[in-house]
């Protein structure tokens, strides 16, 4: 009798293990297969649902929504985290980011517009800003954000290269050349600013400066002179230059 009570409780005790070791494999399994973050997400959702104010839970939203794409979403995730900090100039971009993505361009503007005068010293949003009134072909709106950076941070080369950029899409040629060569005076080193100036001589027919930029970019950017050359051969005919 004691024998077979011991077998039982041996027998009781391997079935716990299996099943022990079934839920584990259930697990495991789940884990594999299931989006943690978007189990997280619904339990966000919930969470919002009850406390209207938890800027962290809209944070993780937003940002579970962008980088699943569901920019819709993403914004009204947004909007919620700057209704609770309205001073938060970084969320206001990224806002500005998720309707931009989400194909709402003025929206977009509008919110990086609200970056700005929310931190009128950053010259982040003022960037962003720019960049879309480019993307939307209103270059003189770009090009006055972008003077607008260069003013709070004038000492970067490149910012400078992309307020050139836009004069010459808006056709304003010669603060195209004072914009790439502050960009040089900043960076003497700058292969963009140096390609830039290269073509921009050549547009307004002086050759010889043209290949006095292509000769420095030489040093600087092998693959970027070759660009200019080519665009050098392909509007002059240069005998003998190599």
């Amino acid at each position: 009798m004691e024998n077979t009570t011991k077998r039982r409780k041996r027998w009781f005790l391997k079935a716990e293990l299996v099943l022990l070791l079934c839920v584990i494999a259930v697990w495991v399994i789940r884990s594999e297969l299931v989006d943690i973050d978007s189990v997280k997400a619904g339990v966000l959702k919930q969470v919002v649902r009850a406390d209207r104010d938890n800027i962290d839970a809209y944070r993780f939203l937003a940002g579970y929504y962008i980088d699943s794409g569901r920019y819709e979403e993403a914004a009204k995730a947004l909007r919620q985290v700057v209704r609770i900090e309205p001073h938060d100039a970084d969320t206001c971009v990224t806002l500005g980011d998720a309707y931009w993505d989400w194909g709402h361009y003025e929206e977009a503007i509008e919110a990086y517009k609200q970056a700005s005068r929310v931190k009128p010293d950053d010259a982040y949003a003022q960037i962003s800003l720019a960049f879309a009134y480019k993307d939307l072909c209103r270059y003189e709106e770009a090009i006055e954000a972008f003077r607008q950076a260069t003013k709070l941070e004038p000492d970067i080369s490149g910012l400078h290269v992309l307020l050139g950029n836009t004069y010459i899409e808006a056709g304003r040629h010669e603060e195209a050349m004072a914009a790439y060569k502050q960009a040089v005076n900043l960076h003497v080193e700058n292969p963009q600013a140096h390609y830039h100036l290269g073509e921009l001589y050549l547009r307004m027919g002086n050759k010889d400066l043209a290949l006095e930029e292509y000769e420095i970019l030489k040093t600087l950017d092998r693959e970027l002179a070759n660009e200019l050359f080519a665009f050098l051969i392909n509007n002059y005919r240069i005998e003998g230059f190599r």
